[in-house]
């Protein structure tokens, strides 16, 4: 090469777009960041502007859970009521910030990933792209557990046992806006539980086998953060609840299992092929 051919710093030998990104200065990195919140900023509130131009029909499929609890006692519908007058207000703004929040969270996790895929090794970049869609994939699955399995039967069971005792079950529409609302979105973090545990086998901070060895105790705990989760506290969904999040965690190790095996594989093939070099 001639002193007279001029090196571009972002084209180096051996020096990829990524190693160039993470020598950034304190400065680029703020800046970087800066711009990625105002993005995920952006996001969130067109997500809030399509829950608000749609917001009678998702007041409607919000209803779906207790609808089908009336049915499954042969019962009418009769809607909720409302005994406070700026009670409408809240269930507005609930509804509006959490379903907005819902709906930006692809290109929320989608603009943190590459923010932080640079700093990331070359293991854990591989695995940035695929979490985020698992992520968002998994958060949807709880939502519709929550929404079409649990929310209906822990009001089945509130109606019936409402009837036996000869009451009339009145439903304030604040309180169940916020009960459905919030229970959705608790039950599809939850979901993130399994993806988590499957992330650190990944990049090798957890083993199959710890995961193994406290199954007991997961079983304990779970059961008791499902009783604190269930809306209804009765005995069918508290078990459906415990099975459906102690489910997730035997997932998680069954894939687990999986990744330690590819791993293994691969560290022998490297191996032999050391060996064969020599």
């Amino acid at each position: 090469m001639s002193n007279s051919e001029e090196i571009d710093p972002h084209e180096m030998p051996g020096q990829s777009v990524d190693d160039t990104k993470s020598e950034m200065t304190f400065l680029e990195h703020l800046e970087d960041f800066r711009w990625t919140l105002f993005r995920i900023v952006i996001a969130f509130f067109v997500g809030v502007g399509v829950i608000v131009f749609f917001l009678p029909k998702i007041g409607g499929l919000l209803q779906v859970p207790l609808q089908q609890a009336y049915a499954a006692n042969d019962l009418d519908y009769t809607g909720l009521i409302s005994y406070r007058p700026m009670g409408v207000f809240s269930v507005f703004i609930q509804i509006a910030l959490l379903g907005g929040l819902v709906l930006s969270m692809p290109f929320v996790l989608y603009f943190l990933a590459c923010f932080i895929a640079p700093g990331l090794t070359d293991r854990e970049r591989r695995i940035v792209r695929p979490a985020c869609f698992a992520a968002f994939m998994l958060f949807l699955a709880g939502v519709m557990v929550a929404f079409y399995i649990i929310l209906p039967l822990t009001f089945m069971v509130s109606i019936h046992f409402n009837q036996i005792m000869g009451q009339t079950l009145f439903l304030a529409a604040s309180e169940y806006y916020n009960t459905v609302v919030w229970f959705s979105i608790a039950t599809g973090a939850i979901f993130q539980f399994p993806l988590i545990l499957i992330v650190l086998i990944f990049i090798q901070v957890l083993t199959v086998g710890q995961l193994k060895s406290v199954r007991k105790i997961v079983f304990v705990g779970t059961m008791i953060f499902a009783a604190l989760l269930t809306p209804g506290g009765d005995f069918i969904s508290l078990s459906l609840t415990t099975f459906i999040l102690y489910g997730l965690y035997e997932l998680s190790i069954i894939f687990g299992v999986h990744i330690e095996k590819k791993a293994r594989a691969a560290a022998f093939d490297e191996w032999d092929d050391v060996e064969t070099k020599e």
